[in-house]
Formats: C-alpha cells, structure tokens, sequence
C-alpha cells in the first residue's frame, strides 16, 4: 500500500475539435486542483427507525482552478479565448481526460476518463506586482467515457462495451496486467526466454469475429506466432456489431 501522488493524476483540455482532438496538460501555473464530486443525496428516517438512511442519487463533478496566466500555454490560451469571447452555451463545451497515472496500465497506457465539459470562466486579473490570474469552473456533462490513455502519443482509446474477450492465452505468456483482472483493457505486455520461438495465440467470444495477427501476419486460433528476439507485436483484432477494438499484446524475447 502506498500513497497516491498528485502529480500521477493529471487532466488534459482538448484544444481543437471533438472529430480531431489535441489533448494539452492543465498543469502549468496550476498549484491545485480538486475535483468536487458535488453528490445530490436524499435523506430518510422511515417509520419504525431512529437512524436516518442516505441514498446517493447523482453527481454533479465540478474541477475549480485558480491558475497564474501562462502566455504559451496552450490550455491557458484556450480558456484566455473562451474568457475574451465570452463563450456560452455549445461554444463553451469542449472535453477533459482524467489519467490515473498510478494505476497499473500496459504498454505506455493508462486508466482514464474522458469527459464532456462546459468552461465556466469565473475570474482574470490578479494583485499588482503579482502574475495575472485566471479563475475557472469545469463543469462535467453526462457519463464519462471510461479508457486507456497514453501520456506520450497522447492518444486516446475507449474501452470495449461489447467486444470484450471471454479468453485470452498468449502460449504459457504471464501478462501485465493479468487478463483475467479486466477483461476490457486492451494493452499487454510479457516477456520469454531467448529459447521459445513461437506462442501459440487463442481468444475467444461468442458471435465475435475475430482476427489474430503477428505483427501484420494473420495467425489461426490455436496457431503459433512467430517470436524474434527483442519486442514482438501481436493483436487481435475484435468486432461485435458495430463495435470494433484492439487488442495490443507486446511479447519480448530474451537477447541471451
């Protein structure tokens, strides 16, 4: 057990459009941030009791910051823009992801939510002799989209609804994470010694149509794929209805 560090959760602000999103840090001149789950609760003493019960009904997530003006910064420059235009209603709306950085993800990528939000610019300007600060509400809309997240391509996926496997065997392959602790994650890693050459690949799901590969070749269920020395990457390819998701397995063979 350990402690959480703030700096392992992080939100980025998309910048561009939803079709083409660019995903920038809120970070730079940010000393805190809270997320305010702001619960609705309905409290209740029935008839025959002395003690009240509480039931949680909804959430209303709202992320206050208090920022210095980071001329440059492209999550500044996009709350600057909305601040000077006074944007409301849609062109107030954009999206945040929210990285849980310490949990246990695969292959560069981590937990995360995406989110529809609603910009609420609440303050600009600041002390004298001081840097200008730039005050802000972000206000959540809907459900979030849970996925997987990765920090450096700055990419990303939604976890399956549907098209999630029933089973997984990569060969005798010891993965991280364990598949079986979240079938719905998409991103493996596992490692042999130099002397295995191959790993037979097997996945399954009822009515799914499924397309197992090694690198770009297609690899039968129940059939080996082939291992060179360093990273191999394998996939496999899971489409249910309308829904289509990737798989990503990366196996490294041993050097010596």
């Amino acid at each position: 057990m350990a402690k959480v560090k703030r700096s392992l959760i992080k939100t980025f602000l998309n910048t561009n459009t939803v079709l083409s999103p660019t995903w920038s840090l809120i970070s730079a001149g940010v000393p805190s941030g809270t997320i305010n789950m702001n619960p609705s609760v309905t409290t209740e003493t029935y008839l025959a009791d002395d003690t009240a019960t509480i039931s949680v009904d909804s959430y209303a997530p709202t992320f206050a910051v208090e920022a210095s003006a980071f001329a440059g910064d492209a999550a500044y420059e996009w709350i600057d823009s909305a601040r000077q235009g006074r944007e409301v209603l849609d062109d107030a709306e954009t999206e945040v992801v929210n990285v849980w950085l310490y949990k246990t993800g695969g292959l560069g990528t981590y937990y995360a939510e995406k989110q529809t939000v609603t910009i609420q610019c609440d303050s600009f300007g600041g002390e004298g002799g001081k840097p200008a600060q730039i005050g802000y509400t972000i206000n959540y809309i809907g459900d979030a989209v849970q996925g997987g997240f990765n920090p450096t391509t700055l990419a990303f996926v939604a976890l399956p609804v549907t098209a999630i496997l029933t089973t997984m065997v990569i060969g005798t392959v010891t993965l991280t994470p364990l598949f079986a602790t979240d079938k719905s994650w998409l991103w493996y890693a596992g490692s042999v010694a130099i002397g295995v050459t191959t790993v037979q690949m097997n996945s399954t799901l009822v009515g799914a149509t499924i397309v197992q590969y090694d690198e770009a070749a297609e690899v039968a269920q129940g059939a080996n794929a082939s291992l060179a020395v360093g990273v191999n990457h394998l996939s496999i390819d899971v489409t249910v209805g309308s829904e289509n998701v990737i798989y990503y397995i990366d196996i490294t063979r041993a050097a010596s």
